[in-house]
């Protein structure tokens, strides 16, 4: 399986949720969640009418809205699988044994994305509408330091980190079970390629 695919699958793996925030109706591709888990529970701020009160366009209607959205996620998928992998070829059966594997990254990716965007963007109706003090909040919540290093027992603290630096946490433990001998790969012997973690390079 190619990154590509995988991107394929993973676009449909969390949905936007129906949060009742706004009046536009999410389209099937939206809304599909193959994990039953919704973007939304990144955080308190990410709801549907904060990213339609601060996505670029003014007077968007219904269907451009749903493409942003569906950009958004495509993005979200891009920038995990780009810091996952390094190679263009993974085992094909890494979503059949472990299908919840990159569930946390894309919910914990998207609230960074749709955090930047509500604490960036000029659009006056946003600025209306989030406070001071909320947008202080999700930027605390968010993009609080990263440690400069974990901890042995680092996942007793996770849920204690900003969602950044939880990112980051969730990445390497990722990056262990997906390419756990992407770096021994040159001194495996012909006979021993039969791992359920090896990388198909090509």
């Amino acid at each position: 399986m190619t990154v590509s695919e995988l991107k394929d699958i993973l676009v449909n793996r969390i949905g936007w949720g129906n949060d009742r925030t706004q009046s536009f109706a999410l389209s099937p591709d939206n809304s599909q969640s193959d994990s039953g888990r919704y973007y939304q529970e990144g955080h308190s701020m990410i709801t549907l009418e904060n990213i339609l009160n601060s996505q670029p366009q003014s007077k968007i209607d219904e269907d451009d809205f749903n493409s942003y959205l569906q950009e958004l996620q495509a993005q979200a998928v891009s920038k995990v699988c780009s810091d996952v992998f390094e190679k263009d070829y993974i085992n094909d059966s890494l979503m059949s044994k472990y299908p919840t594997m990159f569930d946390n990254l894309l919910i914990k990716a998207m609230t960074i994305k749709v955090s930047e965007l509500l604490l960036t963007t000029s659009r006056s109706n946003r600025i209306q509408r989030i406070t001071e003090k909320q947008a202080a909040k999700l930027h605390h919540d968010v993009f609080r330091d990263l440690p400069d290093s974990f901890p042995e027992n680092g996942h007793l603290y996770r849920n204690s980190l900003g969602v950044s630096s939880a990112y980051a946490f969730d990445l390497s433990s990722v990056q262990r079970r997906a390419g756990v001998l992407r770096n021994q790969i040159k001194t495996i012997t012909s006979g021993a390629l039969n791992s359920e973690h090896y990388f198909e390079g090509k």
